[in-house]
C-alpha cells in the first residue's frame, strides 16, 4: 500500500440538493424584500379583466373569432402598418380563449414575481413593455397577415431577461444559484421553442422577438449595474427604456406598409355605391327627358367612369397578398374591369345614338352582375 490518502467520495446528488436549497434560500431572501409582487399581480389582473370584458360582449370563451380579436386590439400587420400602431401594445393583453390565458398567466406568475423582486418593479415594467413590443413587431415583420395576440412574447422576454442578466455576470446572484436559474430557464425556453416548431399555429416569430428583446434588456441592465452599482438602477431603467423604444420605433417604421385588403375593398365598395347612385339618378333624368344623350354620356365619363377607374387602378396596385386574398382580389378586379367596359360602351353608344351599342353595354352589365354574385359566394 502507498501512503497517499484516498480521495473523498463524490456525491452529485448531495451537490444538487445543496444547490436547490441555496436557490430556495435565495428566492426566500428576494421574497422578503418584496412580499407582494404588486406589478405582476397588476399585469395578470389586467389580462383577466380584458378577457372578462370580451366575454361580456359575447366573445366565445374558447375560440374567439378573428373579427372579435381584431375589434379588441389584436395585432395584424396589414391593419397595424395602416396607422393602427396601438395594436402592437394592446395585443399583449389579449388572449385567444380560456386555455391560452390560463397557461400564460400561470407562467407569468412564476417568472414575473421572481423578476419583480430581482430587478424591481420599474425594471420589470420596462422589460415587459419592451419585450411585448418586440414580439409584436417581430410577428408583424414575419407574417403581416397573421392575427396575433397574447402575453407570450412578453413572457418569453422575461425569461430572456433572466438569461441576459445571468450572462452578464450580475453580482446580485450567487454563482451556483445563477447556474440553477439559467438551467431552469433554458429548459423552459427549449421545451416551448420545440413545441412551437412542431405546432405551426403558434406565433413563433412573436416568441423569438420577445425573447431577444428581453435578453438585450437583461444583459444591458446587469452590465450597467456591475459597472455603476445599485444606486443607479433608476437611471439605468430609463436609459434601457428610451434606447429600446427608439430602436423598436425604427424597426417598426421600416416595415413597408402592408395592404389591408378588407379596408381596400370597403373603400372600393363606397366608390361603387356612390357612382351607382350617380348613374341611376342620371338615368332617371334621361328617361324623363331632362337630360340629353350627349349630356348623359359626358356625365357618365366624368362622374362614373372617372372615379371608378381610379378605384380600379388602386386595387391593381395591391401586391404581396396571401393566396386566398389574392384570388379574391383577382375576382374583384375582373368585375371592376367588366363594369367599367360596360359604362364606356354605354357612353359611346349614347354619343353615336347606337341602339346596338346600348345592347352590348347592357350585356356587359349582366356579365358584371354574374361576376359580382361569384364574389359574394
Amino acid at each position: 500500500m502507498d501512503g497517499t490518502a484516498p480521495e473523498p467520495p463524490v456525491h452529485p446528488a448531495k451537490d444538487l440538493d445543496d444547490s436547490q436549497a441555496r436557490l430556495i434560500q435565495f428566492q426566500g431572501q428576494l421574497a422578503a424584500k418584496a412580499p407582494i409582487p404588486w406589478l405582476t399581480l397588476g399585469i395578470i389582473s389586467t389580462n383577466f379583466a380584458v378577457y372578462a370584458a370580451m366575454l361580456l360582449t359575447g366573445v366565445h370563451f374558447l375560440e374567439p373569432s378573428v373579427p372579435s380579436l381584431l375589434q379588441w386590439g389584436a395585432n395584424l400587420g396589414s391593419a397595424t402598418t395602416s396607422g393602427q400602431w396601438w395594436r402592437l401594445f394592446t395585443c399583449t393583453f389579449l388572449h385567444i380563449g380560456l386555455i391560452h390565458i390560463l397557461f400564460n398567466m400561470f407562467v407569468l406568475w412564476d417568472i414575473g414575481r421572481f423578476l419583480e423582486r430581482l430587478i424591481g418593479r420599474p425594471g420589470l415594467a420596462v422589460v415587459y413593455l419592451l419585450a411585448g413590443l418586440s414580439g409584436s413587431i417581430a410577428s408583424m415583420w414575419w407574417d403581416p397577415f397573421v392575427v396575433s395576440a397574447g402575453a407570450s412574447g412578453a413572457i418569453f422576454g422575461l425569461y430572456g431577461c433572466l438569461i441576459g442578466y445571468l450572462l452578464a455576470g450580475s453580482q446580485d446572484i450567487p454563482t451556483d444559484v445563477a447556474k440553477k436559474l439559467r438551467n431552469n430557464a433554458l429548459v423552459f425556453l427549449g421545451y416551448n421553442l420545440l413545441w412551437g416548431l412542431t405546432h405551426r399555429e403558434l406565433d413563433m416569430a412573436g416568441h423569438l422577438g420577445g425573447l431577444l428583446g428581453g435578453l438585450a434588456c437583461g444583459f444591458a441592465m446587469a452590465k450597467r449595474l456591475r459597472a455603476e452599482g445599485q444606486e443607479t438602477r433608476t437611471r439605468i431603467n430609463l436609459q434601457v427604456l428610451s434606447i429600446g423604444l427608439a430602436i423598436l420605433v425604427l424597426v417598426a417604421a421600416f416595415r413597408p406598409r402592408t395592404a389591408d385588403l378588407q379596408q381596400e375593398l370597403t373603400r372600393f365598395t363606397e366608390t361603387e355605391t356612390r357612382v351607382q347612385e350617380t348613374y341611376n339618378q342620371a338615368l332617371q333624368k334621361a328617361k324623363a327627358g331632362a337630360l340629353s344623350d350627349p349630356d348623359f354620356a359626358r356625365l357618365i365619363e366624368a362622374e362614373v367612369i372617372g372615379p371608378w377607374h381610379s378605384a380600379r387602378i388602386q386595387l391593381e396596385g395591391i401586391q404581396g397578398l396571401p393566396e386566398v386574398q389574392a384570388q379574391l382580389l383577382s375576382r374583384v378586379e375582373r368585375y371592376a374591369e367588366t363594369r367599367e367596359q360596360a359604362w364606356v360602351a354605354f357612353a359611346e353608344a349614347l354619343r353615336r345614338q347606337d341602339p346596338q351599342g346600348v345592347q352590348q353595354a347592357n350585356a356587359l352589365h349582366r356579365e358584371a352582375e354574374g361576376q359580382l354574385k361569384g364574389i359574394d359566394r
